[in-house]
């Protein structure tokens, strides 16, 4: 029976790679039998033909290079882990942080990412920044040269930082991640608060601002107390119509495992 690496980081670590730098995606294909092919492709972003122990990965070469690279680690995500079927991956398939019923998308995700962005060699990168922005998301998609959103969720997940990345449209919250750390009861609003700095983003198309910029907690929480505690906030245009942000919660009382009862009440309600 034929012995297949179902693990992405052992695949590059026990091909002795040191760092983002040495991740070469074809030749690890090609090391387990898949051969990548750049196309131009219509109605779909990715597909893998498979057969036997071989596969033919074809990637759409309208996409950034950076959404190549993390569409070659999901496919052969489906390679190594669901082998025996074919996949036609579209735009929403691929790099999606909206939880979806494509639990085999999803896992291919996962694989694409521990490829590309394998903890032992991120997360010493990440921890080399104070804090979570986007100019250091820019920098770390740069070194691991994948797409600047798989980073962004890469870096939340990393629990590094005490953070939220949060997406709006313009009528909703499209989707959220926060990292381990951020108790549930930081849950961010639905809608887009006029005193965020995210607002004048998607509504004026101001122009993109790197800094950081501390804010109420109550423009992003509704909870009852988040008038007492402010966060530091980052947004920018992502896409049409659509901003991204991320928060980070650097008041340790907001991270605490209990909430503070207003007077009257009982003083602790732990979670």
């Amino acid at each position: 029976m034929m012995f297949i690496e179902k693990s992405a980081e052992d695949i590059i670590r026990t091909r002795c790679i040191s760092t983002p730098e040495d991740i070469n995606l074809k030749a690890i294909a090609k090391s387990l039998n898949a051969e990548v092919r750049e196309i131009r492709l219509k109605g779909c972003e990715a597909r893998i033909i498979g057969k036997n122990n071989r596969a033919i990965i074809s990637v759409n070469t309208e996409s950034s290079k950076g959404r190549r690279r993390f569409s070659i680690g999901h496919e052969l995500g489906h390679w190594q882990l669901h082998r025996g079927l074919s996949f036609k991956c579209n735009k929403e398939d691929i790099g999606n942080p909206i939880q979806s019923s494509k639990h085999r998308e999803r896992e291919a995700d996962r694989f694409a990412a521990d490829l590309l962005m394998p903890r032992f060699l991120f997360d010493p990168l990440a921890r080399t920044y104070k804090h979570p922005t986007f100019k250091c998301i820019l920098e770390l998609a740069g070194r691991f040269r994948t797409s600047k959103l798989a980073v962004a969720i890469r870096l939340v997940e990393s629990n590094i930082f005490p953070m939220v990345l949060v997406c709006h449209n313009q009528t909703q919250r499209e989707w959220f991640k926060r990292s381990k750390d951020i108790p549930e009861r930081w849950f961010p609003q639905e809608s887009l608060d006029h005193e965020s700095t995210a607002f004048p983003i998607l509504y004026a198309r101001t122009e993109q601002d790197y800094r950081q910029h501390k804010v109420d907690a109550s423009a992003w929480f509704d909870r009852y107390d988040a008038d007492q505690y402010t966060i530091l906030e980052q947004s920018i245009p992502y896409g049409e119509g659509r901003v991204l942000t991320i928060l980070e919660l650097y008041e340790d009382e907001m991270l605490e495992e209990y909430q503070k009862r207003p007077k009257g009440m009982d003083d602790l309600s732990w979670r």
